[in-house]
């Protein structure tokens, strides 16, 4: 019996997905409070000032957290996708600005998921998607924050890819300079799926420690905005209060896959 069930057995566990995962570099962020959506307003290149396109104002207060120190790559969710046997999905074939891609998965840039699909992934790591009030306080530096307009400069050609330096595309993860905390690109590149609801109507009714957003909505938030836009006046000046401030908020249908669209994770203090 013995020789009769081990031939079984190699063949179930062969038939099994890998479930090897791929290696997270974690930044650990420490807790405090902080004023969310301190910049409540956006200027525009032609500088006309746009309202109601950020974060609510308000002070909170959040628990020590980790997050991803890069925005997750196309190897990192290929690996999730042979491990729980999924199929990788197919590229987006047109651009967020509506133009031909004509783009093949590549290893070290991010990954273009939907929001379900970066909820899936993080779950699979042991993780989740960060909040916005989280997403918000890490690109603002944390503790260690140095009160810069972008995520670790006022200049936001320094740490991120924008209209002025992209050439019209996005770009590996990690190649600019980190914020204070280390992290890369929460500054253009892509913008990054967060768990919130878009619902500002009930934004008022969320908890001040540990807001998860309200419970329900059509739309989710992503931050950071991405590389296609510009942020720097017609003078050739960085904005002071351009769109890639992290208080600017995003808001997207869940199944939205596009080249303007990624997501990094987060996960709780053990």
């Amino acid at each position: 019996m013995r020789y009769i069930l081990l031939p079984v057995i190699l063949f179930l566990t062969a038939c099994q997905p890998n479930q090897k995962k791929p290696k997270i570099d974690w930044v650990f962020v420490e807790g405090g409070t902080f004023e969310q959506g301190k910049n409540q307003f956006v200027v525009s290149p032609n500088k006309d000032t746009i309202y109601n396109f950020t974060s609510p104002n308000r002070m909170v207060e959040l628990d020590d957290f980790y997050i991803s120190k890069y925005e997750i790559t196309v190897a990192q969710y290929r690996a999730f996708c042979k491990s729980t046997g999924r199929e990788m999905p197919d590229p987006p074939a047109k651009s967020a600005l509506g133009e031909d891609l004509n783009y093949q998965w590549e290893d070290d840039f991010p990954m273009f998921a939907t929001w379900d699909e970066a909820n899936a992934f993080a779950k699979w790591v042991g993780g989740r998607l960060p909040t916005e009030a989280e997403w918000e306080y890490a690109a603002k530096g944390g503790q260690k924050s140095k009160g810069y307009q972008y995520s670790g400069s006022d200049d936001p050609v320094a740490i991120g890819w924008v209209g002025e330096n992209s050439n019209k595309t996005f770009h590996k993860v990690g190649l600019l300079k980190p914020n204070e905390l280390g992290i890369h690109d929460m500054t253009g590149n892509v913008s990054e799926w967060v768990s919130d609801w878009y619902n500002p109507e009930k934004d008022s009714l969320v908890s001040l420690k540990n807001p998860q957003g309200p419970s329900e909505g059509s739309d989710k938030i992503s931050k950071g905005i991405s590389w296609f836009y510009s942020a720097y006046d017609k003078m050739g000046k960085p904005l002071k209060y351009g769109i890639h401030m992290p208080e600017v908020r995003y808001q997207s249908p869940p199944n939205t896959r596009n080249d303007g669209f990624g997501f990094r994770i987060a996960k709780d203090k053990e």
